[in-house]
């Protein structure tokens, strides 16, 4: 064999050498995926496991993510929604201090109102039952927007009955100014008003007679025969109230203020009775002042 024979024959065996070595890294890579033994990538492989382990915790880690994501979204939208609740609220609670505000303010300013016409009611004579004479009438009941006038006469009675009575209202009812006069000593009036009995009680609103009262007339009416001169207060502020000459919502009733009293005293006993509470009698004085 010549050296050329040679040459082919050492040619033919390298090429042969590196076709079977190309072959079989050709079916390892086939069999485990660039050069690593298929029983280490198979499902039961160290290296499969390891792969699968980091997958778990890759997808762990996104999984809390997104949760800690939407917990956070969740606290957020409470925290608004509870800031919008709150708000809300404290509009309600603005709306309703500004109301009771003025509610307060409307209520301070109608008592302070209400104090300043009686300090000139008074100025002008009200609260109290004044006697006048002829020449004061016209500028005692144009004076005040209503006034209440008894024409009494000395030697009748019964004016000294409705004088009581009437002297009581006077101070009770500071919005109408009460005031008498002697009817001797009055001729012009009597005869422009036609008083014709005693005593005769006229209500004068803005300073035109709007009604009378004529002696006991409505007054007695539903006492007992032998009692027409006995009837309370009361019964006399109601019809006056009636009639326009004062006000009916602060009438007060001697007999039921009595009444409430008394009852009152009945009750204290009782529990005093029930307690052992001694001299209780001493509270009488207490009442009684």
């Amino acid at each position: 064999m010549n050296s050329a024979d040679v040459q082919d024959a050492v040619a033919t065996e390298v090429n042969d050498r590196l076709a079977r070595a190309t072959a079989d890294l050709q079916e390892k890579y086939a069999r485990g995926k660039g050069g690593v033994e298929e029983s280490v990538t198979a499902p039961t492989g160290s290296a499969y496991k390891e792969q699968q382990a980091q997958e778990a915790k890759e997808s762990a880690a996104r999984k809390e993510s997104k949760e800690a994501k939407r917990s956070a979204q969740s606290q957020k939208n409470q925290v608004a929604a509870s800031e919008m609740d709150m708000g809300d609220d404290d509009e309600d609670e603005g709306e309703e201090d500004y109301e009771l505000r003025q509610i307060k303010e409307a209520r301070l300013k109608q008592m302070k109102n209400a104090h300043r016409e009686k300090l000139e009611n008074m100025g002008k004579g009200h609260g109290q039952f004044l006697e006048i004479v002829q020449d004061e009438f016209i500028a005692n009941v144009t004076s005040s927007p209503v006034v209440i006038c008894m024409f009494f006469h000395k030697d009748f009675p019964r004016c000294t009955i409705m004088e009581h009575h009437l002297n009581k209202l006077a101070q009770r009812h500071i919005e109408t100014k009460f005031v008498k006069i002697n009817a001797e000593k009055a001729p012009f009036f009597v005869e422009k008003l036609v008083i014709r009995t005693m005593p005769t009680v006229v209500i004068f609103l803005d300073g035109v007679a709007i009604d009378k009262i004529l002696g006991f007339e409505e007054l007695a009416d539903s006492m007992p025969p032998g009692q027409e001169d006995s009837w309370p207060t009361i019964v006399l502020a109601r019809l006056l109230a009636a009639k326009g000459g004062i006000n009916s919502k602060v009438i007060v009733d001697d007999d039921e203020v009595e009444a409430n009293m008394q009852a009152q005293m009945m009750e204290m006993r009782r529990k005093a009775a029930m307690t052992g509470m001694a001299n209780f009698d001493d509270l009488d004085d207490d009442f009684s002042d």
